[in-house]
């Protein structure tokens, strides 16, 4: 009788443990069964974790060698707010040196911050293809060698599309494609965009 009563025992806690791992089954798994990974929820429906919704990546920005130099780095941080919707914050900061005998030596460094939200607008037809908004303030300081430095900032609405190369659940390369509504020709929007139009490759 103790022999039959550990046999039932043992096959409960099994039993136990088969449907706990099930319901906190990872939503990646889904893959297995050619479905897209949930975003914001079990299989089961239960909501995940604020932890489990965040995003972090970020891209590299500027990036030239030679005269001039240019290099910058752009962090990100965003949050799966629902399926379809991503809302996040990023920065960047750019350095530039322009160096003799080519020019005057002259460094710009530039900084800026953003918030965005990214909506995919049409799942059924084209995944992963998302509706893409931000306003971004940047800020960047001339300092020509041997005289003082100026600064200026300049606020910009961004308005395009984002497309999303998924990797896992919470990862993906991101081309992005951004038309700023607020241009105008001048110097300072010329040295800080270059043109109305934005293109960035990013990772998060």
């Amino acid at each position: 009788m103790n022999y039959i009563h550990k046999i039932v025992v043992i096959a409960a806690l099994l039993s136990s443990t088969v449907a706990f791992g099930q319901l906190t089954e990872d939503p990646d798994d889904r893959r297995s069964q050619g479905q897209d990974p949930l975003r914001t929820q079990t299989p089961e429906g239960r909501p995940l974790p604020f932890g489990q919704r965040l995003r972090f990546g970020g891209g590299i920005n500027g990036f030239r060698f030679g005269n001039p130099f240019s290099l910058g780095a752009a962090p990100v941080v965003a949050y799966q707010a629902t399926e379809r919707l991503l809302v996040g914050i990023g920065g960047s900061y750019t350095y530039t040196r322009y160096k003799e005998p080519y020019y005057v030596p002259t460094t710009y460094n530039q900084y800026s911050g953003r918030g965005f939200a990214m909506f995919e607008f049409i799942p059924s037809l084209i995944s992963n293809l998302y509706l893409h908004g931000e306003i971004e303030n940047s800020t960047i300081q001339e300092k020509v060698d041997g005289r003082g430095s100026v600064q200026a900032s300049l606020t910009a609405p961004l308005l395009g599309l984002t497309y999303m190369q998924p990797i896992s659940r919470r990862f993906g390369v991101n081309l992005t494609a951004l038309y700023n509504l607020n241009y105008s020709d001048n110097a300072l929007a010329r040295t800080i965009y270059g043109s109305p139009f934005v293109l960035r490759l990013s990772f998060f």
